[in-house]
């Protein structure tokens, strides 16, 4: 028997998990602060909850996809939060990217309230979720992530379980980290190539046939050569997770050089009206302080 799921938050990638629960047969009752990104679901056969706590009431998964650890702990613990609505006994999955504080603050609220907490982020975008190839990090008590077994199963190609739900936090900060550093340099590089008369194109290929490749630089690529940044991943978002990542390895004393100094490109980059784009889009970023520098000299 399929558990009964709840799903709230519903952008871009909270949409993407609700399709492909619905695709796979899951029952599901959604709720959004705006109403109508549920209008979609409903034909899909989700069934629309005017509140929070209203869609929770019956859930045996409550799953949450929210912008950041203040989102989070509003919707959970204020005074209309869904830690009161939810049946003791059964779960909050949160699949958002927050912070650790907030991680360890909602396992022990829920821990004294009788009920389970599980904090489960993922690596992957909205295609990944439609095509239930999501990488999902789990920390939590192992009976609860065994009961979100066909949640995840549904939604993932691979699970990483931890005991403590901050573990997975700061595993999915660490990647986005990596990521950040990744997008960041490749950006730099194929600048650099193109403006001594590389054509991306080639640039792209040289680096997909090289042991630098990764399908990060192949998809990033072409959307920078086609200059098409319709965000799969906010650069404003990614922007929030580096401060997380940053705020992390202060807590655990690792120290960031490379981090923070990526973390203040892309603060520029958003600062500068990239932050509604694609996180590739710190590509355009870098393209006008060269031209800048160019003007300037």
């Amino acid at each position: 028997m399929q558990p009964k799921i709840a799903l709230l938050g519903l952008g871009i990638l909270g949409s993407a998990v609700a399709e492909r629960l619905l695709s796979k047969g899951i029952p599901l009752t959604v709720w959004n602060r705006t109403p109508e990104k549920a209008a979609p679901l409903e034909k899909l056969g989700a069934k629309r909850a005017a509140t929070a706590q209203e869609a929770v009431a019956g859930a045996d998964i409550a799953v949450t996809l929210v912008l950041d650890g203040a989102a989070l702990a509003e919707l959970a613990l204020g005074p209309a939060g869904i830690a009161q609505a939810l049946a003791r006994g059964k779960i909050h999955c949160d699949m958002s990217t927050v912070d650790v504080a907030t991680s360890r603050r909602m396992a022990e609220h829920y821990a004294t309230q009788g009920r389970e907490f599980v904090s489960a982020p993922v690596l992957g975008n909205k295609y990944a979720a439609a095509a239930g190839k999501l990488l999902i990090f789990a920390g939590g008590n192992g009976p609860a992530i065994d009961a979100c077994a066909p949640l995840f199963s549904a939604l993932g190609e691979k699970i990483w379980r931890f005991e403590q739900p901050p573990t997975a936090i700061a595993t999915k900060l660490s990647c986005n980290l990596l990521l950040a550093g990744m997008m960041e340099t490749f950006a730099e590089a194929m600048l650099l190539a193109e403006k001594s008369g590389v054509a991306q194109k080639t640039f792209i290929e040289i680096v997909g046939a090289s042991a630098l490749s990764a399908p990060m630089f192949q998809r990033k690529g072409d959307l920078i050569a086609h200059k098409d940044y319709k965000p799969t991943f906010y650069l404003r978002n990614l922007l929030k997770d580096l401060n997380l990542a940053v705020d992390a390895a202060g807590t655990a004393g690792v120290a960031l050089p490379g981090g923070r100094t990526v973390r203040d490109v892309f603060d520029a980059a958003a600062r500068g009206g990239f932050s509604e784009l694609d996180y590739a889009a710190v590509f355009e970023w870098l393209a006008e302080q060269g031209a800048a520098s160019s003007a300037s000299g």
